[in-house]
C-alpha cells in the first residue's frame, strides 16, 4: 500500500507541475487561437506545433472516452479499452467495476443490451474495439434512467452518423500461446436511404488459460475446527456474437431503426478439491478427494428492438416511440465424485446438480423532447415493462434421496414508470433537475407446490440534481446527486436448496429493494498536452443486498438479505500526458474507503484500497509503437462484502510492439507480451469476522504472448444512423443478466 501512495504522489506531483505549465502556456494564447486535435506534428514554415489528440471529454451528464483517437483500439478488445476508462476498472479475472462497485449497466448505443448486460466478462474480452467510436460513464443516471438495478451506466457507442453511399468494414483476429483464436468482422452498406450494419466475433478459450489453484485454511469458532481445501480447475470456453443494425431514412424527420442481436457462451468446467478437517488439537478427524465436471453449461441472450424517430420543423423537438424484446437462458449440469474417504460426515459418494433458468422481456417506451422558451429544454416519457422469470432446479445424491430436491420457481414483474426531466443553459452553467416515478408488482409462485404464493406491489420516487459549469475552455466543473433502486432478480431470490459438501446455498424470496444515495464532484482540464479528470465520490446504501454467511453444524450457509449498510468515499483519476512529441503517458486509478456494517450480525468491516492502470507510449523509427503497461487490480484491503477482503500482492506488467502498414494504415500488427514479471497472477483473500475466519490464496495462469492483426476495407465512411432514443432497461442484481 505505501508503495502506492509512493507512486501516485510521484505522478500527481509530475502532472500537477505539467498542469501548471500547460495552463500556464494556455493563458498566453489569443482568444481566437484554434486548437488542434490531432496527435502529429504539424510543421508550419519555422514553427512546429505539437499537440496529442483527446481522449477524454466531460459533459454535463457523463464521462466520454474517445475510442477511436486511441491508437490501441485497432488490435484491442472493448475490455482492453475499459482499464482506460476513467472511473472504471477491470480486476484479475476480468471483472469490471465502475465507481468501485458493481452496480451498473451496460448499454450499446444509448439503450439496454442483453446480450452485454448477462455475461459482460466473456462477451467484453472478445469484442473489438475497432468498431467502438467511444465510451460514456454516466455515473449519475437521471430521470430518464430507470431507478432500478444501477448506480452507474457504461455506455458503448458503435461508430455512426455518416451517411454515404458504399461498403467499408473491419476484420482481426489474434492468438496467444495459451492457443485462444479470436476473431471478428465489422461491415456496413448504403443503399439509397437504407443501411445495415453487422458485426461478428467469435473467441476460443484454451483450456490452460484460465487454469488456476486455490488453496483455503477455513476455522469454525464454535468448534475450533479447522478445514484446508486445495481447489484446482481448467476451464476450456467459447463464445460468439451476431448483431444486425439497419436504418431507414424516411425524409428528414423520420427515422426508423431495427436492430438484433446477441450471443451464446459454453464452457466446460473441470478439476478437483483435496478437503481436510481437523479439531481444535490439530487431529485429522476426515479427508476426502472431489473430481468435478461441469460439462454443459450454456448461457444465450438475444435481443430485438425498433425505434421510429419523429422530429418537427422546430429545433430540438423529438418524439420516440420504442419496442424492445429480449431473452436470456442458461443451463447447466455438474457432476461430483467423492474418493478416497476417511471418516465422512455424509452417507454418499456422488451427487449431481442440474439447473435450467430462463428470463422473458418485453418493453414499450415513448419519449418527449420539447425545447420551452429561452434556454430550457423539457424532457418526459413513460414506460411499461413485463418481465417473465422462471427457474427448475434439481439436485440428486447417489445413496441419500432423502436430500434431493427439485424445484420450481416463477417470478413475474410488471413496472410501470413516468419521467419529468429540466435542462437550463445560460452561459457557462447547465443545470439539471429530474424526478421519476416507478410502479411495480411482482408475484413469486412454486408450480410444484414447494410453497406459498406471495406478491406485493411497491411505489418509488426517484430525484435527481446536477449543475455544470465551464469554467473555461479549458476546465470544467460537475456536482451531482442521484438515486437509484436495485431490486432482487431471480437468482437471488429462488429459494432453491443447492447442498454441497461444505457449503449449503439458497435464495432469499424476502428480499426488498436497496436504495443507493450518490454525491459526487468531477473537475476536468483539457490542455493540448496534458488532460487530467479528478472526481470524489460518496455513496451510501442502508439495505443493501448482500450474501448473508452462517455455519450450523460444521457447513457453511449462504443466502442473501438486505441485511448491510454500506459507504464508499473515494476518488478516480484519470491522467494523459503528453511528455514529448513521441512519447505519451496514460494513468487510471482510483483510492477509496469502503465499510460495511450488520446491524443484525453486529458486524463492521472497513478499510482503504485501489487499483491502478498506467502505460507508457513511445514512437520508434521505422514506424514502430512501443507500450509498457502495469496493472494493478486491487492494492490495499478491496472490501466487497461485510466478513473481510481481498488483495493482490504485486501488480502485471505488460510490453507491446505495433506497426500500421498499407496505405491509409489499413492493416495493424501487434505483438504483446502479457505478464513478464511472473508466470501467475496472485491474489489473496481472508475473511476476518463472522461464524469463521478464512485466508486463501489463488493462482491462475497470466503470462502469455499474443499476436493481433487488423485490416480495414472500404473507401467510404459508411455507418448505420441511430435514434437518439430508445429502450433503457436497467437490470436487476442477482438475474441473469447482471453477469452472474
Amino acid at each position: 500500500m505505501s508503495r502506492f501512495i509512493v507512486m501516485m504522489v510521484a505522478v500527481m506531483v509530475a502532472a500537477a507541475n505539467a498542469l501548471a505549465q500547460d495552463i500556464a502556456g494556455q493563458t498566453e494564447e489569443k482568444q481566437d487561437s484554434i486548437a488542434l486535435s490531432i496527435n502529429d506534428t504539424i510543421a508550419l514554415s519555422d514553427v512546429e506545433v505539437v499537440t496529442m489528440r483527446q481522449l477524454v471529454k466531460t459533459l454535463d451528464d457523463r464521462l466520454s472516452y474517445n475510442v477511436q483517437a486511441d491508437p490501441e483500439a485497432r488490435t484491442s478488445t472493448v475490455l482492453d479499452m475499459l482499464r482506460k476508462v476513467p472511473l472504471v476498472s477491470v480486476d484479475g479475472e476480468d471483472n469490471v467495476r465502475v465507481n468501485g462497485g458493481g452496480s451498473f449497466k451496460i448499454y450499446k448505443n444509448g439503450h439496454p443490451d442483453p446480450a452485454l448486460s448477462s455475461n459482460p466478462r466473456e462477451v467484453l474480452r472478445a469484442m473489438p474495439a475497432s468498431v467502438i467510436k467511444r465510451i460514456e460513464v454516466i455515473t449519475e443516471p437521471g430521470a430518464r434512467y430507470d431507478a432500478e438495478g444501477a448506480t452507474a451506466i457504461l455506455n458503448i457507442v458503435t461508430i455512426d452518423g455518416v451517411r454515404i453511399e458504399g461498403v467499408n468494414g473491419t476484420v482481426s483476429a489474434s492468438i496467444n500461446t495459451f492457443g485462444s483464436p479470436n476473431a471478428s468482422a465489422y461491415v456496413a452498406a448504403r443503399v439509397g436511404k437504407f443501411t445495415l450494419g453487422t458485426t461478428a466475433f467469435y473467441q476460443k478459450q484454451a483450456h490452460r488459460q484460465f487454469a488456476g489453484e486455490d488453496e483455503t485454511w477455513t476455522t469454525y469458532k464454535d468448534t475450533g475446527t479447522t478445514m484446508y481445501n486445495r481447489y484446482r480447475n481448467e476451464q476450456p470456453a467459447w463464445v460468439y456474437n451476431l448483431s444486425l443494425n439497419a436504418s431507414l431514412e424516411i425524409d428528414s424527420l423520420n427515422l426508423i431503426t431495427a436492430s438484433f442481436g446477441g450471443y451464446r457462451y459454453g464452457l466446460d468446467i473441470y478439476g478437483d478439491s483435496h478437503i481436510e478437517y481437523h479439531d481444535a488439537a490439530g487431529q485429522l478427524m476426515t479427508s476426502y478427494d472431489n473430481p468435478f465436471n461441469l460439462p454443459q453449461y450454456g448461457f444465450m441472450s438475444w435481443n430485438g428492438r425498433a425505434d421510429w424517430e419523429h422530429r418537427t420543423s422546430r429545433k430540438d423537438e423529438v418524439l420516440t416511440a420504442s419496442y424492445m424484446f429480449s431473452t436470456t437462458g442458461q443451463q447447466e449440469e455438474q457432476y461430483d465424485s467423492l474418493i478416497n474417504l476417511v471418516n465422512p460426515p455424509f452417507d454418499y459418494t456422488a451427487y449431481s446438480k442440474w439447473g435450467k433458468e430462463r428470463f422473458i422481456e418485453h418493453t414499450w417506451q415513448l419519449d418527449y423532447q420539447l425545447p420551452l422558451w429561452g434556454h430550457h429544454l423539457l424532457e418526459v416519457g413513460g414506460k411499461y415493462i413485463l418481465r417473465l422469470n422462471k427457474s427448475h432446479n434439481r439436485m440428486q445424491y447417489n445413496s441419500a434421496a432423502e436430500l434431493d430436491t427439485d424445484t420450481r420457481f416463477k417470478h413475474d414483474m410488471h413496472v410501470g414508470a413516468a419521467y419529468a426531466s429540466w435542462r437550463y443553459q445560460v452561459g457557462d452553467i447547465t443545470l439539471r433537475g429530474g424526478l421519476r416515478y416507478e410502479y411495480s408488482h411482482f408475484r413469486a409462485s412454486y408450480p410444484n407446490g414447494d410453497g406459498e404464493p406471495f406478491g406485493r406491489d411497491l411505489h418509488d420516487l426517484v430525484p435527481s440534481a446536477s449543475v455544470h459549469w465551464q469554467l473555461s475552455p479549458f476546465n470544467s466543473l460537475r456536482l451531482s446527486w442521484a438515486t437509484s433502486l436495485n431490486r432482487p432478480g431471480i437468482q437471488y431470490l429462488n429459494p432453491a436448496v443447492r447442498r454441497y459438501t461444505t457449503t449449503i446455498e439458497y435464495g432469499n424470496p424476502h428480499l426488498s429493494s436497496a436504495r443507493n444515495n450518490m454525491l459526487s464532484i468531477n473537475f476536468q482540464h483539457t490542455g493540448n498536452r496534458l488532460t487530467v479528470n479528478v472526481k470524489p465520490t460518496l455513496t451510501i446504501t442502508n439495505n443493501l443486498i448482500g450474501t448473508y454467511r452462517t455455519v450450523q453444524d460444521g457447513i457453511v450457509h449462504l443466502t442473501n438479505s438486505n441485511d448491510c449498510r454500506y459507504l464508499m468515499a473515494g476518488v478516480g483519476g484519470f491522467v494523459q500526458w503528453m511528455m514529448t512529441s513521441k512519447t505519451t503517458f496514460y494513468m487510471n486509478g482510483e483510492l477509496c474507503y469502503k465499510r460495511y456494517r450488520s446491524p443484525s450480525q453486529d458486524l463492521t468491516n472497513s478499510g482503504w484500497g485501489g487499483n491502478l492502470y498506467a502505460q507508457l507510449t513511445q514512437q520508434l523509427p521505422w514506424q514502430l509503437r512501443a507500450t509498457a503497461t502495469c496493472m494493478w487490480y486491487e492494492i490495499g484491503h478491496d472490501l466487497r462484502h461485510v466478513y473481510g477482503y481481498s488483495t493482490m500482492p504485486y501488480p502485471t506488467i505488460m510490453l507491446g510492439l505495433s506497426r500500421s502498414f498499407l496505405k491509409d494504415n489499413r492493416l495493424t500488427v501487434k505483438l504483446t507480451a502479457n505478464s513478464i514479471l511472473h508466470k501467475c497472477e496472485v491474489s489473496k483473500g481472508y475473511i476476518t469476522q463472522g461464524d469463521y475466519v478464512n485466508h486463501g490464496v489463488g493462482h491462475f495462469n497470466q503470462r502469455n504472448v499474443q499476436l493481433s492483426v487488423s485490416y480495414a476495407f472500404g473507401s467510404s465512411n459508411t455507418r448505420v444512423k441511430q435514434t437518439e432514443r430508445t429502450v433503457e432497461n436497467d437490470d436487476l442484481v442477482g438475474g441473469l443478466r447482471n453477469g452472474n
